[in-house]
């Protein structure tokens, strides 16, 4: 019997099609190995205990610029650059200009009475790790050019904040914002 042409033609096709798509099967799919999108990123911190201690380490030279700066009445704000993000340093640079402005100096040393992790979120080869700080200002004071203290006498000793860091590696952390916190919990008195 006689197949015709226009059926062959199809029958051939068919066939071809099948060769091909057989070809492209894995003749056990159990050994067939899937590759996912994108391979697990390394984390940055390997604890919340890790992510606090990095954190940490960051404010604590932020509070020594800090004073360094206000000790020496505003001048050379750039050094307070390594632990911030470009809109922290304008928020922080606005500060010290009006020391300057002011003719105001700071005497004292601020000390990080306590520090716990609020929260830490890896994404994308990124950290951000949010801690609330409590500073002790019990012997940091501003001096105006009178020689007298410019801080109200009801100023109280301690101040919490919520800070807010971001980074690709513990060394790379920088302070993106460091905001007053009021829901208290976080000064050891």
């Amino acid at each position: 019997m006689r197949i015709p042409r226009r059926a062959s033609l199809a029958l051939a096709v068919l066939l071809a099609a099948g060769v091909v798509l057989t070809a492209c099967t894995p003749a056990d799919p159990g050994t067939h190995s899937t590759r996912s999108a994108s391979p697990s990123p390394t984390p940055i911190f390997a604890s919340d205990a890790e992510a606090l201690a990095a954190a940490v380490a960051v404010y604590k030279k932020f509070e020594a610029a800090t004073d360094a700066i206000g000790h020496d009445g505003g001048a050379n704000p750039e050094r307070i650059k390594p632990y911030l993000s470009a809109s922290g340093y304008a928020f922080e640079l606005k500060n010290f200009q009006k020391l300057q402005t002011e003719h105001v100096h700071g005497v004292g040393t601020t000390v990080l009475n306590n520090a716990v992790l609020q929260s830490r979120d890896e994404t994308r080869g990124w950290a951000t790790v949010t801690i609330y700080v409590c500073e002790d200002l019990s012997a940091v004071d501003r001096i105006g050019p009178d020689g007298k203290s410019t801080i109200n006498s009801d100023r109280g000793n301690f101040v919490a904040y919520e800070a807010i860091l971001q980074g690709q590696s513990a060394d790379s952390l920088l302070i993106q914002s460091n905001t007053f916190w009021s829901g208290g919990g976080i000064c050891k008195l």
